[in-house]
């Protein structure tokens, strides 16, 4: 169910989340469609100030805030002009291994060839992985998907339907993995997560597994697939939704401290 701004305050005092010390609890969000409306070029993409403001003051006041989005890195150092932010590109893909890189490599090559054939279709190349945007056409997700099936070396590559985009990467990778080797490092008394698109999707089924007091927050868009907030505790409309959650837990850990 989608939570209105004025019911996410009565959801997050009764989260379990919300009964640990602010400074053992852990924030991890999304950028693109949570902190950002989601825009047909994403280079003019930008975070909502009051989402800025807020992730600026719990810095301060959580154990770590932890920025995990496909974006590459230097486009979320651009993006989070934050100190005392962790910014984990690439969805936190470990590099490729050799065998995987020549496919990566080889997809690249065929599918910029295949897309010079449709106009309003790019591929943005990342060191771990590749995304095919497709935004600005007029074809479907299920289209683009079969497309690029064909370039897919089997067992080395996997490819997922987002928001207008078509991410590919090694198999079994992906945002819930790179939670999961980052917490035990971090050993928080509790995790809250946001994300928006098919590929938080292990992010929430991870964090909604975890032994620790914990939270998942869905930014919902008409783009979303229908099952992806499933693992969520609480479900908000877009951007602005997050915001208000973000600053309501700004209001909680100022109060706690």
């Amino acid at each position: 169910m989608i939570q209105e701004t004025d019911e996410i305050t009565h959801v997050w005092q009764n989260s379990p989340a919300a009964r640990v010390p602010p400074s053992e609890l852990i924030l991890v969000t999304d950028f693109d469609g949570t902190l950002a409306e989601i825009v047909p070029d994403p280079t003019m993409a930008r975070a909502r100030p009051e989402a800025l403001e807020a992730i600026q003051e719990l810095v301060t006041l959580l154990a770590d805030v932890i920025v995990l989005s496909s974006r590459t890195p230097d486009q979320l150092e651009s993006l989070m002009p934050i100190s005392g932010v962790r910014l984990i590109g690439d969805s936190g893909l470990a590099l490729p291994r050799h065998a995987q890189k020549e496919a990566l490599d080889r997809f690249n090559a065929d599918a910029r060839r295949l897309l010079e054939r449709i106009p309003g279709a790019w591929l943005e190349a990342k060191p771990a992985s590749t995304a095919v945007h497709f935004r600005n056409t007029d074809m479907s997700g299920e289209q683009m998907l079969a497309l690029l099936r064909p370039l897919l070396d089997g067992a080395r590559l996997s490819a997922a339907i987002g928001r207008k985009v078509i991410e590919v990467h090694a198999p079994k990778a992906g945002k819930g993995s790179a939670l999961a080797a980052l917490l035990p490092a971090e050993d928080p008394a509790g995790v809250v997560c946001f994300g928006d698109d098919e590929n938080d999707r292990s992010l929430f089924e991870y964090v909604s597994a975890v032994d620790l007091p914990h939270m998942a927050v869905g930014v919902w868009s008409p783009e979303a697939p229908a099952d992806l907030f499933e693992r969520c505790d609480l479900v908000v409309p877009g951007p602005v939704g997050a915001t208000a959650v973000l600053q309501e837990i700004v209001e909680w850990a100022r109060n706690a401290s």
